[in-house]
């Protein structure tokens, strides 16, 4: 098989078909995740990389093109949803309800352990579509790779805005309307008092919420936003130093084709 691919004359107008990812059905798959994705984007770049002429980038069509994106959306939102659920209850949250509560400060091995668990997720996922731009060479596979993370980075830019625009209504609303905040934390007090050892009344969990939660809410508001614009931004500039590279062996390459 590797040897179909070493001789140019056999990459035809058939063998790009075949590369197409196809169902049984004859039917172009869409991408169900972020490794089919990946699988996707190495088939097509084989091909580039075997062709003796660069394939059009329309060869990646208008289809394709929003599939990634939707993809790149899904994974974005999910990864999202971990980090605004993770950041602010075991930054935030777990610290102070601890101390407030049961007069215990977390360790400095909890401090690393927490920090950890908040961005796993997100920087796991990152990496990997960094390790991605190694195939950012051809222009079907620079087009595939550059819709995946705009899906991507839209979700999280969007989440971000939406995360920050609620924090900073909870923050007003807590010091606009704190009767209001009153009657939820009434409402939920149910919450409190499962991870206690002892029922604690209202007016306990008031004075909590206002002197750690309420003021936490405008800075962790600001760092969800900054977290998801620097990992929504972090693989384009891979991928952007990545075509810097490309460009400066190909300039190498043809000074170096001119001396001789």
């Amino acid at each position: 098989m590797a040897g179909y691919f070493d001789n140019p004359n056999n990459i035809n107008e058939n063998s790009l078909n075949s590369g197409t990812p196809i169902d049984e059905n004859q039917h172009y798959a869409k991408p169900t995740g972020l490794l089919s994705a990946l699988s996707i984007i190495q088939r097509y770049y084989v091909i580039e990389k075997n062709s003796p002429e660069d394939l059009p980038k329309e060869y990646f069509t208008f289809e394709q093109t929003f599939d990634f994106f939707k993809t790149g959306f899904k994974s974005g939102f999910i990864e999202s949803f971990f980090l605004i659920t993770l950041l602010p209850f075991l930054q935030v949250i777990y610290p102070s309800f601890k101390y407030f509560f049961f007069q215990e400060r977390i360790s400095q091995v909890e401090k690393i352990i927490l920090s950890s668990l908040s961005f796993l997720p997100i920087f796991v996922t990152t990496l990997f579509l960094m390790y991605l731009s190694k195939y950012y060479k051809g222009a079907v596979t620079r087009k595939a790779i550059f819709s995946l993370f705009s899906g991507r980075s839209f979700a999280f830019i969007l989440k971000g805005i939406i995360v920050y625009i609620i924090f900073r209504y909870l923050y007003y609303v807590s010091y606009e309307n704190p009767n209001k905040v009153y009657s939820v934390l009434d409402f939920i007090k149910f919450i409190f008092n499962f991870f206690l050892p002892k029922e604690v009344n209202i007016n306990v969990i008031y004075q909590y919420y206002y002197m750690y939660i309420a003021p936490a809410l405008y800075q962790t508001a600001m760092e969800v936003f900054i977290t998801m614009t620097f990992f929504a931004l972090l693989p384009f500039i891979t991928i952007f130093l990545k075509g810097l590279s490309q460009k400066k062996q190909k300039y190498s390459a043809m000074r170096e084709y001119e001396k001789y």
